[in-house]
């Protein structure tokens, strides 16, 4: 009798990190599921003839009801995870964003709810190391921005 690998099926999505600015302080949009109980980044599915970039505005907007423009690739993360009986192998393009408007509404068929969070302190509630280190890439672009650069960041409500 043989022991097969058990199927193992391979998803790609894209997410972002929207940073905004209240005053001079950057603030990253995350979300938060599983009864509240874990913070992460908005990211989803990229659908089929859509780019990885289309596809974390898309995913920001319906998650976070925020409108964002990409500036710049973070990473690609990747991990394995069951899905019922499948593994899924997920890899995840994030990228940093610049809020451009809108206000927090969760996608509640989704998402528990969305909030804005100070950059520097973001890193630090967020549920998984992997999106932890996209996070602190994302700080530390920002702490090289002049602020010049800085001043494009549209400002939250």
């Amino acid at each position: 009798m043989g022991h097969g690998r058990k199927p193992m099926r391979m998803h790609h999505s894209a997410g972002g990190v929207v940073v905004g600015r209240r005053g001079t302080e950057a603030l990253v949009a995350l979300i938060q599921t599983h009864g509240k109980t874990r913070f992460g980044l908005p990211k989803g599915t990229i659908d089929d003839g859509e780019t990885s970039e289309q596809a974390a505005v898309r995913e920001v907007r319906e998650e976070t009801g925020l409108e964002a423009s990409i500036l710049c690739h973070l990473d690609e993360i990747d991990y394995i995870f069951r899905a019922h009986q499948i593994l899924v192998h997920k890899f995840v393009d994030y990228y940093l964003m610049r809020y451009v408007d809108g206000e927090l509404v969760p996608q509640l068929e989704e998402v528990d709810d969305v909030s804005w969070l100070p950059l520097h302190a973001a890193a630090g509630v967020l549920s998984f190391d992997s999106e932890r280190r996209v996070v602190e890439r994302a700080r530390m672009i920002w702490s090289e921005m002049s602020e010049r650069e800085r001043s494009g960041f549209s400002c939250v409500g």
